[in-house]
């Protein structure tokens, strides 16, 4: 009965996306072209996934370890002796023409299947590091979305210092007319500048760490300098999040769990090979002499079989047996610690989800509702200008709060899509 090829595990993903850079249909360094207007995430995944330095090296662990895999099934080499002897001497063995010269051809034949055993582990040794390159897949695409969400929020924090290096220098002309007017103290108006101040080096430190962002997110495809123009995309309209149950169901597939069902095998095939080891291996040989006193050939063999007194193994046979036990204690472990890296995770998206839409639809609506309020009434008179100094934090800081939250809900759900390889689409 024909079984059908499973193209959504993560090995066999894994070999197809080499053979297909193999083969050239995708290139190692097949040039993907940033662009030059505005980057959208899944447009820096894909440059990532075919740029990046590190999944590329990994690729080539892959297919480093199918060398080996070929190499394990391979034949020892024959042995060609070549003998002289009886010449050189005295008497009637001066000379060369009472020499006897052998030519001997030797094979070492392995028992036990130690060849096919061998090949098995080396076989194994292949998926695992399927695993790995698995691992770092993942790795490169949550690096990336969270340099990604790094750039929106550097963006956020720019836009958010401009508008209010806008409202720091409208406040300042205010209390310059107030002054002018005798109503206030010269006091307030030099207060309000050096609350302009102190907007133009926040604004010119966002603008730098933007410049940083920029930079780090473009390094994960290998750029060192970035060309796009912005990181686009709506952050703001935050999912559902699934329920932990439904997410834990793909834990099973993520490779820090799944290797070990290989790794397992591995040890399992590795204490086979030890066992084998107890078998000794036997050399058969095959020859012709010369004897040149007459011009005589004779036909030569030979067996030769170590005899196993000292040495059976047992230590290696001992050793392979632990890593046995080891494996099977260390898959319980890995089940463990993953489950409980995802549920933290998962929390870090709830929690997160519920303050950026609590603060959306409460906090930022009232500290703006405030701020207007005092900057009016200051205008007019009824408010000092502490009382709009105080409400414009409040509001600079709940709207720098508000982008934290999203930025945090967009990391949490790159470590669940991490864990789990599902993509959970939280940025459009």
């Amino acid at each position: 009965m024909n079984q059908k090829l499973n193209y959504h595990h993560p090995c066999i993903r894994n070999f197809l996306t080499l053979a297909l850079m193999g083969s050239g249909i995708i290139g190692y360094g097949q040039s993907q072209h940033e662009p030059e207007g505005v980057l959208t995430l899944q447009r820096a995944l894909e440059l990532a996934l075919m740029q990046s330095p590190e999944l590329m090296g990994a690729s080539y662990g892959v297919r480093a370890a199918e060398g080996n895999a070929q190499q394990a099934g391979s034949w020892s080499n024959p042995t060609l002796e070549l003998n002289a002897e009886e010449f050189g001497g005295s008497g009637t063995r001066k000379g060369y023409n009472a020499a006897q010269t052998t030519a001997l051809l030797s094979q070492t034949l392995e028992l036990g299947g130690k060849r096919s055993k061998r090949r098995h582990v080396a076989e194994a040794e292949t998926r695992l590091a399927g695993w790995e390159y698995e691992a770092k897949r993942r790795d490169v695409l949550m690096l990336t979305k969270k340099a990604y969400v790094d750039v929106m929020l550097a963006q956020g924090q720019l836009s958010l210092s401009e508008s209010l290096l806008v409202v720091a220098e409208d406040v300042r002309l205010t209390a310059a007319k107030r002054v002018q007017s005798g109503k206030v103290a010269p006091l307030e108006e030099t207060k309000a500048g050096v609350e302009v101040t102190s907007a133009r080096i926040a604004r010119d430190r966002a603008r730098r760490e933007l410049d940083m962002a920029r930079k780090r997110l473009a390094a994960t495809w290998g750029g060192t300098m970035p060309v796009f123009r912005e990181a686009g995309g709506e952050w703001e309209a935050v999912k559902d999040v699934p329920s932990l149950e439904a997410l834990s169901g793909s834990l099973n597939n993520t490779p820090e769990v799944a290797r070990w069902n290989d790794e397992v095998t591995l040890s399992r095939r590795v204490l086979a090979v030890a066992k084998s080891e107890r078998i000794p291996d036997v050399s058969i040989s095959a020859g012709i002499s010369r004897f040149e006193e007459d011009g005589s050939n004779a036909g030569l063999v030979g067996l030769s079989l170590p005899l196993p007194l000292f040495n059976r193994n047992a230590g290696g046979i001992l050793a392979a047996s632990h890593q046995v036990t080891r494996a099977d204690f260390e898959q319980r472990a890995a089940r463990l610690r993953t489950a409980t890296e995802l549920a933290e995770a998962h929390n870090r998206l709830a929690m997160a989800r519920a303050e950026s839409l609590a603060t959306k639809a409460e906090l930022l609506p009232g500290a703006q509702q405030a701020f207007d309020a005092a900057q009016t009434g200051y205008r007019d008179g009824k408010f000092g200008y502490l009382e709009v100094l105080d409400t414009q934090r409040t509001l600079s800081e709940a709207r720098s709060r508000y982008l934290d939250v999203l930025a945090g809900y967009h990391k949490a759900a790159a470590d669940v899509e991490r864990l789990t390889g599902n993509p959970l689409n939280t940025i459009q």
